[in-house]
């Protein structure tokens, strides 16, 4: 069977899951600043690597939909 991208109610599902990363690495990434304890700021570094990484995975099955053009 030929790929034939992503449905356009998985784009949904996409954008969602992707807005949720946003907001997590906006708090990680804020919270990693005011922390002073050095176990939990490697800890919320680690979750912004990882978060980071999530959010270019998803970014890149977006492109493959057909609503590829309403994500840049």
């Amino acid at each position: 069977m030929k790929n034939q991208g992503i449905a356009p109610h998985e784009s949904f599902e996409l954008h969602e899951l992707l807005t949720f990363k946003n907001v997590c690495l906006t708090k990680s990434t804020t919270m990693s600043t005011l922390v002073t304890d050095e176990r939990l700021k490697s800890l919320l570094q680690q979750d912004v690597t990882t978060t980071q990484g999530h959010i270019k995975e998803l970014r890149n099955l977006m492109e493959q939909s057909s609503m590829a053009g309403s994500i840049k």
